[in-house]
């Protein structure tokens, strides 16, 4: 794959790979942030939820994060099939990954609208939650702009940066989601 690369594009290629990994590393720090807070508001009360307010069901959210990591295993899988020149496998796969990622949205904007309102409850919810949809929405459009190059023959086996640093980003969400799933629904 690489070794049809020059030197120079090689490391580019690296230096592309090292910054997105510092930039996850920096997104990752917030993350664990907001989870430390959240469990930080938690330790002020005798129960989470606090008395009085109802526990969110786990039913869409879960069925939401059943959709999300199977969006992974897809652009996971898109992402392999392009290496190995394998063009209409890939634009399958990314075509089911962006349908279960707006799934995911949108089952998630509905939790973050349903939620009532209980103060430091569902204003932590709020915030982990809509941080996350944020980051989701951005990359799913990324997701969504690499899916139309490819269609227009952008990337191939050799010259595919756009997809393995979306593909990167993607699994960023979906471990973030997975931390975020355990903190407010489980936990």
């Amino acid at each position: 794959m690489d070794t049809q690369l020059s030197r120079q594009e090689r490391m580019a290629l690296a230096n592309r790979r090292t910054g997105l990994f510092i930039f996850q590393l920096s997104w990752i720090m917030v993350f664990v942030c907001l989870t430390f807070v959240n469990l930080q508001i938690r330790g002020n009360f005798a129960s989470w939820p606090p008395e009085g307010v109802t526990s969110l069901n786990l039913f869409l959210p879960t069925l939401a994060t059943a959709g999300l990591l199977l969006s992974a295993f897809f652009v996971g899988r898109g992402l392999r099939a392009l290496r190995n020149h394998q063009r209409a496998v890939f634009l399958t796969s990314w075509q089911i990954a962006l349908g279960l990622g707006f799934g995911f949205v949108a089952i998630m904007a509905y939790e973050w609208l349903s939620v009532p309102f209980s103060e430091q409850y569902s204003t932590i919810f709020r915030v982990m939650t809509g941080f996350h949809a944020v980051h989701a929405l951005v990359i799913g459009i990324m997701l969504a702009l690499v899916y139309h190059g490819a269609r227009s023959g952008e990337y191939n086996a050799t010259r595919h940066w756009a997809v393995e640093g979306t593909t990167k980003l993607w699994y960023f969400v979906v471990v973030a989601w997975m931390l975020f799933y355990v903190i407010l629904y489980i936990v």
